[in-house]
C-alpha cells in the first residue's frame, strides 16, 4: 500500500546445509521465494554475501556464502516472518537463521516442531 510505512526485515540462507555441507536442491529455493511472493507480496534479492558464524564457544568458525532476502512487512506481521524464516530453517537445514527487523538481529533457533516449506 502507498504511503504505509513498514519495517524492513533481512534473513539470510546459507547456500549449504548444516549437517553435511551439500547445497540445497533448486526446489527449496522455489518454494521459499513462493512462499514470500504469496504471504507478503514480494522481497529484494538474493544477494549472495559472505559471513562467519562459530557452531559454539569450542568450535571454530565457519566461512560461508548466503543468500541475503529484504522484506518489507507490516508491523502485524513480524511475527508471521519469524515463523516463516523457521519454517525455511527447517527445510535448509539449519540450527538457527539470521533475521534482521529494522535494525535490529535476532538468531532464531530453528525445532522440527517450527514446520517446513509447504508445496
Amino acid at each position: 500500500m502507498a504511503g504505509s510505512r513498514r519495517p524492513v526485515c533481512v534473513f539470510l540462507v546459507p547456500l549449504v546445509r548444516d549437517s553435511d555441507r551439500k547445497a540445497h536442491p533448486p526446489l527449496l529455493w522455489r518454494l521459499l521465494q513462493d512462499a514470500l511472493l504469496k504471504r507478503f507480496g514480494g522481497f529484494t534479492g538474493p544477494e549472495t554475501v559472505p559471513g562467519q558464524w562459530a557452531p559454539s564457544e569450542d568450535e571454530l568458525p565457519v566461512k560461508d556464502l548466503s543468500r541475503r532476502y529484504t522484506v518489507a512487512v507490516a508491523d502485524d506481521r513480524v511475527d508471521e516472518l519469524r515463523e516463516l524464516v523457521r519454517r525455511v530453517g527447517n527445510s535448509f537445514d539449519q540450527r538457527a537463521m539470521y533475521l534482521e527487523v529494522a535494525g535490529y538481529v535476532e538468531l532464531l533457533e530453528v525445532q522440527p516442531e517450527d514446520g517446513f516449506l509447504e508445496v
